[in-house]
């Protein structure tokens, strides 16, 4: 009976999972064939969509500081989430987040944006042509070990020493992202010039090129004071756990080819993170 029970309760839940996203598919799609007018909406000019602990925190609390740059916030994080987890709103609850933007260049980060499948992609481009997009690419290894360990110590209340091994690896290829892929999809869907990508050792080593980059790329101006925007600061910090040697080699082993096709696109920077063998946390 319990079984049943068991098994009837998870037939539901995806029947409600596939009804919400039906609804959000039908709304979205009205504004997309032209049977509701997007001009009533207030849509953002720029998208930070990822990737998850590569400093997306820091880069969206920095970019909040310009005086033309005007950031969303979500109900609880932060994060609005919009085209992945609240998908099934209707599009005029995302468009109000950003009605208070008046005359500044509007945005939002949602780091899982960028593993969202490219029918959403498409979508996302087809009710906003013209939008900015920014990436942020951090050394996988390190990527992947930062959010595995941050959701298995669960802000401290458990050990690493006390978690199994096979529960590790579990989340370790649960988090996994392939950057190129990510790349591809988006560039299928945006013209390249609408994507900009920055390195997250940038935080760290070149800040003020990389918000100038980011500033540039968005349209607003570049040439300001930048003694106010906290560059220094740590922002949502990670676990700060080194990577074990055994899951240092498990992971080496799975984003070694990938870093080398990273290599090729984007030069030695990629070729480095193979030369990393442990966490960098810093501004996560």
């Amino acid at each position: 009976m319990c079984r049943t029970n068991t098994h009837e309760h998870d037939v539901l839940q995806q029947i409600r999972r596939r009804s919400r996203a039906a609804v959000g598919w039908l709304d979205k799609s009205l504004y997309r064939s032209g049977l509701r007018s997007l001009s009533t909406l207030t849509l953002p000019d720029f998208l930070i969509v990822g990737a998850a602990r590569s400093g997306t925190w820091w880069l969206a609390s920095r970019m909040a500081r310009h005086p033309q740059v005007y950031m969303a916030r979500g109900e609880q994080s932060g994060e609005v989430k919009y085209f992945s987890k609240y998908f099934h709103r209707p599009l005029s609850t995302y468009a109000a987040l950003f009605r208070d933007a008046g005359d500044r260049v509007k945005g939002e980060k949602s780091p899982h944006y960028c593993s969202l499948p490219k029918s959403r992609i498409r979508l996302i481009h087809d009710l906003m042509p013209q939008l900015r997009l920014v990436l942020i690419l951090r050394n996988p290894i390190d990527r992947a070990w930062s959010e595995a360990s941050t959701a298995l110590l669960r802000n401290g209340e458990r050990r690493l020493s006390e978690i199994e091994p096979q529960e590790v690896y579990r989340v370790l290829d649960r988090v996994r992202l392939n950057y190129s892929t990510i790349v591809d999809n988006w560039l299928e869907c945006f013209d390249a010039s609408q994507l900009h990508i920055c390195f997250f050792d940038d935080i760290s080593h070149d800040t003020e090129s990389l918000l100038r980059g980011v500033f540039h790329h968005i349209g607003v101006d570049t040439d300001i004071d930048y003694g106010g925007f906290g560059l220094g600061e740590v922002v949502n910090r990670g676990a700060g756990i080194e990577i074990p040697n055994c899951y240092y080699t498990y992971l080496r082993g799975a984003y070694t080819g990938e870093i080398h096709e990273l290599q090729r696109r984007f030069g030695e920077r990629a070729r480095l993170w193979l030369d990393s063998g442990s966490v960098n946390e810093r501004q996560q």
